[in-house]
């Protein structure tokens, strides 16, 4: 398939956790599906850098040694997602967007990125969903 027939779709931490926590969180079918048409090439998914922190430091408070984080750490490379660097204008554009709809700053460039991209932003956190900041799909809505 050609990527210009391929959806791109942002994914945030909160979808790509359940990815690594399957046994904790609510709407995992939901977010294995997602990757699965990621893999399968059906859809792209791309998130910005931060994404792999926010990712293992929620795999660190729920309890993962070491070892563990650095196996979830290559699994996430191994999704092969479209990693976005934040750049001085990404960061820019996520601090007006976290003050514009009062989310953090890391949120703000999740929905700067969709917008740069023109691509929907795949969350399973209800307050940046509801936020308007970008287009949004809720996880298992």
């Amino acid at each position: 398939m050609s990527e210009s027939t391929v959806d791109i779709l942002v994914v945030d931490s909160s979808v790509a956790v359940k990815w690594f926590l399957s046994d904790r969180e609510d709407h995992v079918d939901s977010a294995l599906r997602l990757l699965r048409a990621h893999l399968d090439e059906r859809v792209r998914l791309a998130a910005p850098a931060h994404l792999r922190l926010e990712v293992l430091n929620a795999l660190l408070h729920r309890g993962l040694d070491a070892k563990a984080l650095e196996r979830a750490s290559a699994a996430l490379e191994g999704f092969r997602l479209d990693w976005h660097g934040v750049d001085g204008a990404m960061a820019v554009s996520a601090a007006r967007i976290a003050a514009a709809h009062g989310l953090t700053l890391y949120d703000g460039a999740f929905a700067a990125l969709a917008l740069d991209l023109d691509a929907e932003l795949v969350t399973d956190d209800r307050r940046l969903a509801a936020s308007g900041a970008c287009r949004t799909r809720l996880l298992g809505a």
